[in-house]
């Protein structure tokens, strides 16, 4: 009896403990996105200079080497996830042979896993189980600037920098899509119903993104909202 009394008494405190174990790494990650002081969703390197201990991390979970830090690289953890395995450990893993640069054998292993992950996001869209787009996968061609067959980060940098603009442009155009399909009465705004309906997920923060008070969320607002929310 004296050894199941204690046993119980664990059992029952854990559950109350939960909260205190996580709260820090949710504090942890709110406090990350405060540094996204231009609210475009991602942490460049000037941005992260506010933080220094995250700062001396910027280049390590900067896993694509763009100069700019996602919500899901700053949310990543160890090993292989989704979009192919581009998440483990970055592209600068594929360097197997350390020589700071990245050959066309060695890009190929990122296509191949990422054709094993198109495969299963295939499948699993069959089953409805799809919630977004992704990005399409890098060209090897396109990133080797010089044409020496090797791919350095600075090449990486660059093709990122001249995607830019072509991903914000797709981002506005998947933005108005969705607003347009959800504002049913085509006002050019959307009321508390139209957006239960549409975006459930964002019913809850109505009141919050509605800036204005009137009752309702303009794309502006919209916009601002799915920013902080990502």
């Amino acid at each position: 009896m004296r050894r199941v009394l204690p046993l119980a008494g664990l059992l029952l405190l854990a559950p109350l403990s939960l909260p205190l174990v996580a709260q820090p790494a949710t504090d942890a990650a709110r406090a990350r996105a405060s540094l996204d002081a231009n609210h475009d969703g991602a942490i460049d390197r000037a941005e992260a200079a506010k933080a220094p201990r995250f700062a001396e991390r910027f280049d390590k979970l900067d896993r694509n080497g763009d100069g700019r830090l996602t919500r899901d690289e700053r949310g990543a953890r160890h090993g292989m996830h989704h979009r192919g395995g581009q998440r483990h450990g970055g592209i600068a893993r594929l360097d197997t042979d350390k020589d700071g640069r990245i050959s066309r054998a060695e890009f190929a292993v990122m296509e191949t896993r990422m054709a094993e992950w198109k495969a299963r996001h295939a499948e699993r869209a069959g089953k409805g189980d799809a919630k977004r787009g992704h990005r399409a996968p890098m060209d090897f061609a396109a990133i080797d600037a010089n044409r020496d067959g090797y791919v350095v980060r600075a090449e990486l940098r660059a093709h990122h920098e001249r995607l830019r603009p072509q991903r914000e442009a797709e981002r506005k155009a998947r933005h108005e899509a969705k607003f347009a399909a959800a504002d049913l009465n085509k006002d050019g705004k959307l009321g508390r119903v139209e957006v239960e309906q549409a975006m459930p997920r964002m019913a809850d923060r109505f009141n919050w993104m509605d800036d204005n008070r009137d009752g309702f969320l303009g794309r502006d607002e919209l916009a601002q909202g799915r920013r902080h929310h990502r």
